[in-house]
């Protein structure tokens, strides 16, 4: 018989993240290990590194989000909440109403060229908003660079919805785990 003990919501590889500072830890890890597959010219290596970063993204972004809505409940004390703060942290870079044309542009980048398109003027990109454009992400139309003064860079192209209209977002890996870190802080 087999000795596994059957846990309500919780995959039976163990791949489930236990917490969420560990997750925030396997995301910066996955960066690491990502970026040096991609140098190497390992792109199934780099492929698979990505699935299981996004898979932690995915939870990261459930939960910050979901704390946030719980502590937006009490406006008295959000106002002044050390989480709504660190909900503020920049994070990247965000550009708004892109347009069809940018949108083309931006499908069109080559993988490992991601980019804002040319003439845009981005706008700093808080942790909220970053979760939020994780949350709402189209799944086809994302892209990332390796920059030698940045890091690694994810671009997430966002459509319309919600209030909101389509836009790409510029997020630096390492500033958002970092922001990520302070905010599970306060979790």
């Amino acid at each position: 018989m087999n000795e596994r003990y059957p846990q309500f919501l919780v995959a039976p590889t163990g791949k489930s993240p236990r917490n969420l500072m560990d997750s925030i830890r396997r995301v910066a890890n996955a960066s690491a290990g990502f970026v040096q597959s991609w140098k190497a010219g390992e792109q199934q290596e780099a492929y698979e590194t990505s699935q299981e970063a996004f898979e932690q993204l995915d939870y990261i972004q459930n939960e910050l989000l979901r704390q946030r809505d719980v502590l937006k409940e009490d406006n008295t004390s959000w106002q002044t909440s050390p989480f709504k703060g660190v909900l503020a942290t920049p994070v990247g870079r965000l550009h708004n109403n892109a347009s069809a044309s940018e949108r083309t542009f931006f499908l069109s980048r080559p993988q490992g060229q991601g980019s804002m398109p040319t003439g845009t003027t981005p706008v700093i990109l808080s942790l909220e908003k970053a979760l939020n454009k994780l949350k709402h992400r189209d799944t086809v139309a994302l892209n990332f660079s390796i920059d030698a003064s940045l890091g690694h860079m994810l671009y997430v192209y966002t459509n319309a919805g919600m209030g909101q209209p389509d836009s790409i977002s510029e997020i630096h890996i390492s500033s958002f785990c970092f922001a990520c870190k302070n905010a599970a802080q306060h979790v």
